[in-house]
């Protein structure tokens, strides 16, 4: 229950190892959803550093 900027939290791939340990079905769905999430941000991250990276070199 978070309830502040202060109060703890768990990281989301932890969260998902938690969650695939479960042996109720709908957690199996929440980890997948979680997992594209993931890979989402992971491929949005990735295409900002190239856009950055593009922009900044320098041409010899």
């Amino acid at each position: 229950d978070p309830n502040g900027l202060l109060s703890g939290f768990t990281t989301l791939p932890i969260q998902i190892f938690s969650w695939t340990g479960q042996p109720q079905d709908e957690f199996q769905q929440v980890a997948s959803a979680a997992i594209i999430v993931l890979l989402g941000l992971l491929l949005l991250m990735n295409a900002l550093a190239i856009v950055i990276r593009n922009r900044y070199q320098r041409h010899w």
